[in-house]
This record gives C-alpha cells, sequence and structure tokens, in this order.
C-alpha cells in the first residue's frame, strides 16, 4: 500500500514561536499567487464533495481540481468574496452581484447572474459575504441584508444588519442587532431563545454547526448553544488565547474544533484531551491573516492574505524544521535520557521540550551516533568523540571515524571504522589500537568472525581481514568485483548473522562455505533499494530512483511512503531511519526531521480516500466537443487531440490513462493534460484511472468517441468506390470477354495455320518421299541403263574381234547398228532427263543460264555428274570410253572456268 504524496508545491514546515522552540507539526502545503497565477488575497473557500476547491478571489473564481489551476473572472472584474458549491453550482456573490457558475457539457464555465431578479430590492453597496444552502434554498448575506433564491425566485428575508449566518438544526440562523434569530415554517424571523443578550456586548463573526450543538464565534470568545441554553466555551486557556486575537471563522468536526483568527492564523483545539496547537508564519502558512477555510476529509484548507494553504491535520507525519539554517542536514539521531541528539553536518544538537541547543565544541560533520552501555558515542569528521552530561569528550582525535562495531557481544571492544583505515577501541579502558596494515579510509565493518571483517571502502570496494594476536600483523585480501562490475560505494550490514551487501543495484549475501558471494533471492524484490533500517521484525527500503520508504516484514506487510510527502528533502544516499517503538520511526532530513507514526499510517492505508477524476476539456485544434454527445472528430482534425482532466485534491499518486480501440496505448497523465496525436479513424474509448498503491478498485472515468473515417474513405465515396468498383468489374468482364475472344480468333488462325503447316509438312513429306523414290528409281534406271549399255558395249567389242569370223557381214552391220542404237536409244535419255528433272528441277535451266554454251553432250556429263557418277559409270551411259569421258570433262571444266584445285561433281552437287 502507499501512502498519499503531495502533488504539487511545496512542503514547508517551519518553526513555532523562533528557530530554537519548535513543535513537531503536520505537513503544510502553500500555494502562492505565482503557482494560481492570481491575486494574492482569497476571501473565502470552500471543497465540493468531489474534493475540487474553488476560491473566492480578487480577480475572480479560483478552481482547483487537483493538478491545474484555474481562474475565471466576472464580466466586471469585480472581486468575489463569498463561494458556496451545491449541486453542480458553484455559487458566488461579489459586490451588488451574486449568481453561479456551472460547467458546460464541453467543459466551458458559464456565469448565470441572479442581479436581474433582484431588481427591486434596489441593492445599495452592497456586497455578499456569506452562502449558505438549506434543502433546497440558497441565502445570501450582505451586511445590510439576506436574501433566498428558489425556483428562479429571490425574495429579501431581512433588511437589517447582519453579520454571520449559519444552519442550525435545519433552520437558517442570522445574526443581527438584536441577537440570533432563524427562520420558522413561514418564513419569519424569530429570536433564539437566550441569545438576545449575546449582541450587546460581541459582534458576531462566525456561526457553526455540530450535531445539536451551535458554535458562536466573536471577536474575542467562543461560544456554545445547546438545548436553549448559551455558554461561553469551557475552557479558559483557550477563551484567554482568544482574547488576544480576533476571531474570524470557525469549524467543528468531530474532536476538532478549528479557529481561523485575523492576527495569528489557525488554532486547532482538540476537545478530548483540551490540547490545541497554533499554525502561524512561524509554522509553515503564508500568512497569519485567515479569511476563509474549509474542513474536509482532514484537510484544512485556508483562504489567506496571501495565498492558499492546506493542512494535513490527521496525518501520521510531523516534521521539526530548522530555518535558520544552522542545524543544517541530519545524519543520525538517538533518543537518550529524555532528549533526542541530532548528529548534522554542522554538529551534533540536543533537541529538549521542542528547543534545539547545540553541544558546545561539536561543531563539525557528524556521520554516527553509538549510544552503548548509557553512553552516546560520536563518529565525527575529528574523530571520535563521548557525550557526558552535555560534554564533547574526545576519545580519539587522530584522524575522522565514520562508525563503530561492537567486536562482541560479551566485550567492550569495538572496530572503530575511520578516514584511515580500522582502530580497535576498548570502551572500558579508553585505549585505542591501531591495525597497521591499512592506510585508506574505511566507512563500515561487519563481522564474520571475531577473527574475521568485511569491510567496505567508500570507494574502491570491499575486504576482508584476518586479524592476528598482533593487529599489525593482520592479513587484508580485497574482494574481486563481483559480476565483473566494479565494487564502488558498496554497503554492508549484518541481519540475522548473514553478511548482505548492496552493489550496483544488486544484493548478495556471503556464503563461508564456498567463501563467496552470490545472489541474495530473498531480496531480490528490492533490488534498486537500499536498506535505510533494519531488525528482527522490520526492514525499510529506500528507492534509490526516487526516494520512496517501503516498510517490510518480508511477510507480505508492505507500506510505502513516497518522497513526495519529504518534499524530497531526504538526505539522499544517506537516508537514516531510527526506530523509536513499534509506531514511531524519524526519518534524517536535510533541515530537521521528520517523525512517522507508521501503525497510525497503515490504519489510514485501508481508509484511505481516493478522488474519482473528471473531464474538464476535449478538443481538437479547433472545436471543443460536447461530453454529452456521442463525439465524432473529423478525421483532419484527429491529427492533435487534447483531453484535458481533473483528480480532486486526495490521497491518489496520480493519473494514467488506457485507451482502446484502432490504436492502443496507455501512460501516465503529466499535469492533467493527455495529447493524442495521429489516431486511426474507428471507434474508441479512453478510461482515465486514479492511481494508488493497496487499492483493487480503483476510481475511473471513461470517455467514448469516434473519429470519423478520411473524406475518401466516407460512406458516400464507399458507395461511390462500390459504384467504380462494379463498373470496373463489368468492364474487366467484358475486356476478358474480348481477350477471350481474340485469343479464340487467335487459335483458330494457329490451329488453321498449324494445320496448314501439318499438311504441307505432309505434302513436303510426301514430295520428299517421292523424290526420295525418283531419286532411287533414277538411280536405278540409271544403272541398270549403264549396266545395259556395258553389256552392249562389251558385245560390240567381242563382235569387232571376230568381225571376220563372221560370214555373213551385212547381218553383223546390221546387229552392230542395232546395237548403237540401243546404246543411244534418244528414249531412254528423254526418260532419264524427265525422271531426273523431277528429281533436281531447275537444274538443266540454272546450269544453262550461268553457262549458256554447253551442249546437250555436256549437259548430259553435268547431270551423271550431279548423281555422283564415277567416269566408269558414266562412259557405258554416254557409248564412250572412260577415257573420252576424262576428256570430256576436261573440257567441261573449261567451259565451266573452274579452278585446278575445285572438284567439278562437288562444284555441280553444291551450286545446283
Amino acid at each position: 500500500m502507499m501512502y498519499k504524496p503531495y502533488k504539487i508545491l511545496i512542503f514547508i514546515v517551519l518553526s513555532f514561536i523562533n528557530a530554537h522552540s519548535q513543535e513537531l507539526i503536520p505537513p503544510i502545503q502553500n500555494f502562492e499567487p505565482a503557482n494560481y497565477s492570481a491575486a494574492s488575497q482569497n476571501w473565502d473557500i470552500k471543497v465540493d464533495d468531489r474534493g475540487v476547491i474553488y476560491s473566492a478571489n480578487n480577480e475572480g473564481l479560483l478552481v482547483f481540481d487537483g493538478l491545474n489551476w484555474e481562474l475565471f473572472p466576472l464580466e466586471n472584474n469585480s472581486i468575489i468574496r463569498s463561494v458556496y458549491p451545491h449541486d453542480g453550482r458553484i455559487y458566488t456573490g461579489s459586490y451588488q452581484e451574486f449568481g453561479y457558475w456551472e460547467r458546460e457539457n464541453d467543459g466551458c464555465m458559464n456565469y448565470t447572474s441572479l442581479a436581474p431578479l433582484m431588481e427591486e430590492f434596489n441593492m445599495q453597496s452592497d456586497e455578499f459575504w456569506e452562502i449558505l444552502a438549506v434543502d433546497e434554498a440558497i441565502y445570501f448575506r450582505s451586511f445590510g441584508a439576506v436574501y433566498k433564491y428558489e425556483d428562479d425566485q429571490v425574495k429579501k428575508l431581512s433588511d437589517k444588519f447582519s453579520s454571520a449566518m449559519g444552519v442550525y438544526k435545519g433552520k437558517l440562523v442570522i445574526a443581527a442587532d438584536k441577537g440570533l434569530s432563524y427562520l420558522d415554517e413561514n418564513g419569519k424571523n424569530q429570536i433564539l431563545t437566550n441569545t438576545s443578550d449575546l449582541v450587546n456586548d460581541n459582534d458576531i463573526t462566525h456561526l457553526e454547526t455540530y450535531n445539536d450543538t451551535l458554535y458562536i464565534g466573536t471577536r474575542n470568545q467562543l461560544f456554545i448553544y445547546s438545548n436553549e441554553k448559551l455558554k461561553v466555551f469551557p475552557d479558559a486557556g483557550l477563551n484567554d488565547m482568544l482574547a488576544r486575537y480576533d476571531l474570524n471563522h470557525i469549524s467543528v468536526s468531530g474532536n476538532d474544533v478549528i479557529i481561523g483568527t485575523i492576527k495569528s492564523g489557525i488554532i486547532h483545539y482538540k476537545i478530548r484531551n483540551a490540547e490545541f496547537t497554533m499554525y502561524n508564519r512561524a509554522s509553515g502558512l503564508q500568512n497569519n491573516t485567515i479569511l476563509g477555510m474549509d474542513f474536509k476529509r482532514d484537510k484544512l484548507w485556508l483562504a489567506l492574505d496571501r495565498g492558499i494553504d492546506v493542512i494535513d491535520l490527521n496525518s501520521p507525519i510531523k516534521f521539526y524544521t530548522d530555518t535558520t539554517g544552522e542545524l543544517g542536514a541530519v545524519y543520525d539521531m538517538v533518543v537518550h535520557d529524555g532528549k533526542y541528539y541530532l548528529a548534522s553536518n554542522t554538529g551534533i544538537y540536543e533537541f529538549d521540550a521542542n528547543k534545539l541547543k547545540q553541544i558546545n565544541r561539536s561543531e563539525g560533520h557528524t556521520w554516527n551516533l553509538e549510544l552503548v552501555d548509557g553512553v552516546l558515542y560520536a563518529n565525527h569528521n575529528n574523530g571520535l568523540f563521548k557525550i557526558v552530561n552535555g560534554a564533547f569528550i574526545p576519545v580519539d582525535t587522530r584522524t575522522g571515524s565514520f562508525s563503530m562495531t561492537q567486536k562482541d557481544s560479551n566485550t567492550n571492544e569495538f572496530f572503530i571504522s575511520n578516514y584511515t583505515g580500522i582502530s580497535l577501541f576498548d570502551s572500558e579502558t579508553g585505549a585505542v589500537q591501531e591495525l597497521n596494515p591499512l592506510n585508506f579510509p574505511i566507512k563500515k565493518v561487519v563481522l564474520e568472525s571475531p577473527e574475521r571483517l568485511l569491510a567496505a571502502h567508500p570507494y574502491e570496494g570491499i575486504y576482508f581481514i584476518d586479524l592476528k594476536t598482533d593487529l599489525a600483523k593482520s592479513e587484508v585480501t580485497k574482494v574481486p568485483p563481483l559480476d565483473g562490475k566494479s565494487n564502488v560505494n558498496p554497503q554492508i550490514y549484518e541481519i540475522n548473522k548473514q553478511i548482505i551487501l548492496f552493489l550496483d543495484s544488486k544484493w548478495y549475501k556471503y556464503n563461508p562455505f564456498i567463501e563467496r558471494f552470490e545472489e541474495f533471492k530473498e531480496f531480490r524484490e528490492f533490488s534498486d533499494s537500499r536498506l535505510a533500517y533494519h531488525d528482527s521484525e522490520q526492514l525499510v527500503f529506500v528507492k534509490e530512483a526516487d526516494g520512496s520508504l517501503i516498510f517490510t516484514d518480508l511477510k507480505g506487510e508492505k507500506s510505502t511512503i513516497t518522497a513526495d510527502n519529504f518534499n524530497h528533502r531526504q538526505v539522499r544516499s544517506n537516508e537514516n531511519l531510527i526506530r523509536l517503538n513499534d509506531s514511531i520511526y524519524y526519518l534524517t532530513l536535510n533541515d530537521g526531521f521528520a517523525r512517522i507514526n507508521i501503525k497510525k499510517l497503515q490504519s489510514q492505508e485501508d481508509e484511505q480516500w481516493i478522488a474519482k477524476p473528471y473531464l474538464l476539456e476535449f478538443s481538437d485544434e479547433l472545436n471543443r466537443y460536447d461530453f454529452s454527445k456521442n463525439i465524432e472528430v473529423p478525421f483532419k482534425a484527429s491529427r492533435s487531440l487534447t483531453l484535458r482532466a481533473g483528480l480532486p485534491f486526495s490521497q491518489s499518486t496520480g493519473l494514467k490513462y488506457n485507451l482502446y480501440g484502432e490504436d492502443s496505448i496507455s501512460g501516465k497523465v503529466e499535469a492533467g493534460v493527455l495529447k493524442l496525436r495521429n489516431l486511426d479513424y474507428g471507434n474508441y474509448q479512453l478510461k482515465l484511472t486514479a492511481l494508488a498503491a493497496g487499492i483493487k478498485d480503483l476510481p475511473t472515468t471513461r470517455i467514448n468517441f469516434r473519429i470519423a473515417p478520411p473524406w475518401y474513405l466516407s460512406v458516400w465515396m464507399k458507395g461511390l468506390y462500390i459504384i467504380l468498383f462494379l463498373l470496373g468489374v463489368l468492364i474487366i468482364f467484358r475486356f476478358n470477354k474480348y481477350k477471350l475472344r481474340k485469343h479464340q480468333e487467335r487459335l483458330e488462325v494457329k490451329f488453321e495455320k498449324e494445320h496448314h503447316d501439318r499438311l504441307n509438312s505432309l505434302e513436303k513429306e510426301k514430295l520428299l518421299t517421292e523424290i526420295d523414290l525418283k531419286r532411287k528409281e533414277l538411280a536405278n534406271t540409271t544403272m541398270m541403263a549403264a549396266k545395259k549399255n556395258e553389256v552392249l558395249m562389251e558385245i560390240q567389242q567381242e563382235l569387232n574381234k571376230d568381225k571376220k569370223n563372221f560370214s555373213n557381214q551385212f547381218r553383223l552391220k546390221h546387229l552392230m547398228t542395232k546395237i548403237n542404237n540401243a546404246i543411244k536409244n534418244k528414249d531412254e535419255w528423254q526418260l532419264f532427263e524427265t525422271n531426273f528433272n523431277e528429281v533436281h528441277e531447275d537444274f538443266f535451266k540454272e546450269l544453262l543460264e550461268q553457262y549458256p554454251k554447253l551442249t546437250a553432250k555436256d549437259l548430259k556429263l553435268c547431270s551423271y555428274l550431279k548423281m555422283n557418277l564415277s567416269s566408269k559409270e558414266i562412259a557405258p551411259l554416254m557409248g564412250i570410253s572412260v577415257r573420252g569421258v576424262e576428256v570430256h570433262r576436261y573440257r567441261l571444266r573449261k567451259k565451266l572456268d573452274l579452278d585446278p584445285e575445285m572438284n567439278l561433281t562437288k562444284f555441280l552437287i553444291t551450286n545446283f
């Protein structure tokens, strides 16, 4: 659980009466004119049920939402004298003017004047100093009259002088020149029984009711009226005090009677024990003139002649502050013989009966105080001293000392950690012996055993010191860096007989069995916190980041006090808590000390009141939006949205937000203002939650809003997109249909072409086959003709050889002629020529075109060579010898004009 931080401003706890005679006082928070940006003078102050503060200021109505101040001036800029929140309205009174303020649905404050309803009353120089509500009626009081506002009508109840009014037993009570009167059921003024003598000698300044008792305050006296009897308040001491002061306001609640004065601040009177406390400028108030006050939820709000203050009267924390600067920063504190001893950077002080006195000759920085067997020792910048009967007695002044550690509970010997090492001090004999091996500062030591120490150097790490009988021979061993880090600024403790080390935001414990440090898992939760106090029942940690105190027993119970509660006045890195008993702790501060009642604090944690956040404004760069309607933000305006929220003054620690929707983000709301930028379009919910530790059901406020889509995603544009889409689909459909038709046409053309090509190919193949067959047929025919002619020529040769043997020469001649005709058969040549032309189309034509002088015989030889026939094969076909063929070939080469290297057959085959 977390105790309430004081969110803004200054925790000033000053002195009472003089700088050296002071009381412990609760937190006082000052709001200076510079804080709220208005006039210094405030005439009245009220707190509504939400916790919002309203002040009647010289410049207008001041509103404090817990996070920020707002000023609302009247149109004529007149001074507001009174303020009263009731049923969602804030009624204010000023010079010849009264009316009410209301928040509009967009968060703007609007003022409605009721002066037009009073024109018949002819107000003359009336200023309205007090406003009250009785049931649904609102009463405004000036010195000259009292007015009633109800049902949109204003009635004048009295036109006589009145100095105060109040509510007693449900009726309006007015202090007038003939005593106290009240309004009966018929609206008539009736004298309050036994009060007529009261005003003869007294000027009534304030009326206050608690239960069935009416408290009547005059300038110098307090009366109570109960059971139709009037008597002076039954405390002579209080009445004697009031005789010297001007009473201006009264507030009564339970055991508390609070009196505001004109000259001397606040008197806080406790009825149960008849004790009172004064709060004035010396105590921390900005001013002693109390012009208005309101006491709610243990917070006393004060409208002062200069500024606004609030006192937390029931705070479990009280303060002593030295305003002279003489005390300085306090490092330690000890309660001894009923007195408080403070060790500070300026010396040692005795605090007794609310008076501060410095110990003679103790000037200088004092680190620590130790109480040993009834003797108070001081670890001082000049050495070790003891304080006996107010005397500052030196023990060892060779060097400054930091702390004392007892060697053994059964001995009188102590190790003194000092600026140059360690000394052993015998408190019984006063003897001091140095550990010679050391020549550097040691801030603190703890004992692993009577023979072994762990010593902390303030800068260079930690050391183990093994003690010998002869201390000069003690062995010093430096502990190597842990986890690879430097051992700078170590803090060592002994807790439940364990050596604990805090180093670089991590906790370690020493394991003597393995003789090394290992992580201390029990303290892992507090890895970012130092230890300020420890005993067998309680530990108090200090968070390094913000200085908050965490009280814990490590069994689940935990209470946190934020540094805001001390106005960050702790002595950072040297926070020190001193336990007086189970309930009371003291915390040293930079300019004094604080007393913490931890039991009271813990009892209040379960009853702490957390205010509900509320919305003040939701706007973009141009417009404010109405909270009561469905909020729709144009997309263009969503680039920068501003939300202002109030978190009324309470025990919350801050305000967080969660945004749910197209973009989900969360974080803290700083100073009541949240900027949302570049949100995507869509529906959103923004949740504001007051922060407080230890409370499950925290108060929240939600606002829903919608960011409209951009113009190109509007409903009309979406309709257009649908039409365009359908048109596009139709175009695509028709285009695809057109492409399909064209594709089909191309396929048909391709098919026809492929079919035609296939037919041509088949026809070509057929022709090639036919040509091949023709070629074969031609070759066969030619070869057959050649064979035939070869045979005929052989027969002819044989006949020529034996022609003489033939008896019939005529018949031989005839036979030879037939053979010659058979060899030179023109029909065979024509048939050959025809078949040759079918195989080798245009051969003769192309040959003759290039070589027109070729004879028929030349063409015949060319055709045989084209068929790649040899001379031997050609000779029978031409009816000549092989020699004749060679001769003919030679002549043909001449006619074709071929180079000698060119083969005639190859030439004819490749070129024709």
